[in-house]
């Protein structure tokens, strides 16, 4: 796949970071704070990106310690570190947990009063703009890297929050297929069922619209052939630029439409149990397509189905309905993916909660059929 320049500020293609430093000096900015993971430093992934700063004479400064899912104290230990650094820009290095902490960090340096960093739940519509970040997405799934929001763990009432504001934005991002190549297995199963998910409730939302519908098609798509692909061979980086590109895509798609319960019910289990999103969605998914086949979306399963390569020709709206769902668990348990959230230690008696923080979440405003507590319950009682 050829090199592509997004909107002058989304860099993608193999190669493509070795154009963070240019970047970095044209806009006059002069030392940078590093956020990223251990697993990425023992993978080298850090020492390349630091390596082409160093060559640019671009001081940085690195801190590592985040979570797999950010929490509130990854987040101002995070904070911490970046005041003592002196740093004028942020580079995030990793996947949705790495982005996610630097966004966080970069709203809280330009706006002190959210320092405790709960009170940042919500939509925020008074945010002077962020400290400038700078994203290199080593993951195929969250898109964080265009996302206008972030999302972190509330240790203390064991919630996923959701921050919001278009100035949340990264101002360049680099997605370079040759920084995915070490991803562990989990990683690539984990980060490619998030992308797949958000390209189909993207597709089934009540706000899709033209764009965000064919932009979810051609996601779909590349993900059903490409990740096998990814999984199997790591080093194939044909299919590793094929999951960036479809990753990237559905980001833009679920950014226009926004998403559904899947996403919902995932964010309230990934909060409360380590259980990783992606993992969570995977689970979940075909429980909420039958549940969502009951609305005006239906018939947006076909396109589902075109991407599995079934024949719907001779089938009626509510059977192709129902091959899609089996064959998106076929495509699930083909990776031996854990079928139930018990598997992870979810029980009856957490149902009550998880179905209240699934309903309050923003995702579900945009469920194509209408939802209830209790229908969320019902959903969640099926997967224990």
């Amino acid at each position: 796949m050829d090199k592509i320049v997004f909107n002058n500020s989304c860099y993608f293609g193999v190669g493509v970071i070795n154009q963070i430093a240019t970047e970095i000096k044209n806009r006059h900015y002069e030392k940078g704070f590093i956020i990223t993971d251990n697993g990425l430093i023992d993978a080298g992934i850090y020492q390349k990106i630091a390596s082409i700063l160093s060559r640019n004479k671009i001081p940085s400064v690195m801190f590592s310690d985040i979570d797999s899912e950010p929490t509130v104290k990854d987040i101002k230990n995070a904070y911490n570190e970046l005041k003592r650094a002196d740093a004028d820009f942020i580079i995030a290095i990793g996947g949705g947990s790495s982005i996610d902490t630097a966004k966080a960090v970069s709203v809280i340096a330009t706006n002190p009063k959210y320092e405790d960093v709960v009170s940042l739940r919500g939509k925020k519509d008074d945010l002077n703009h962020p400290m400038p970040v700078f994203a290199v997405p080593t993951t195929a799934g969250s898109a964080a890297e265009i996302s206008k929001s972030f999302v972190f763990e509330d240790e203390v009432s064991r919630k996923m929050v959701v921050c919001e504001n278009d100035k949340i934005l990264p101002v360049a991002s680099f997605i370079d297929a040759e920084l995915m190549v070490t991803m562990p297995d989990i990683v690539t199963l984990s980060s490619g069922f998030d992308a797949l998910t958000h390209a189909i409730e993207s597709l089934l939302s009540k706000n899709a619209n033209r764009l965000s519908k064919t932009l979810s098609k051609e996601a779909i798509k590349y993900i059903v052939k490409s990740l096998p692909k990814s999984y199997d061979e790591p080093d194939d980086i044909e299919a590793r630029e094929d999951m960036a590109y479809a990753e990237y895509i559905a980001g833009l798609a679920y950014s226009s439409s926004g998403l559904g319960i899947c996403h919902s019910m995932a964010h309230a289990v990934s909060g409360k149990f380590k259980i990783s999103h992606g993992i969570a969605l995977s689970i979940i998914l075909p429980a909420v397509l039958k549940f969502n086949m009951y609305s005006n979306s239906a018939s947006e399963y076909k396109t589902i189905a075109e991407a599995f390569d079934i024949n719907t020709s001779k089938m009626t709206e509510e059977e192709v309905c129902r091959a899609v769902i089996k064959k998106i668990k076929e495509f699930r348990d083909d990776f031996n993916i854990p079928k139930k959230l018990s598997d992870y230690g979810v029980q009856e008696e957490d149902l009550d909660v998880l179905s209240l923080n699934a309903f309050e979440d923003a995702c579900t405003l945009s469920n194509p059929r209408e939802v209830t507590m209790t229908d969320i319950y019902m959903l969640f009682k099926k997967l224990i």
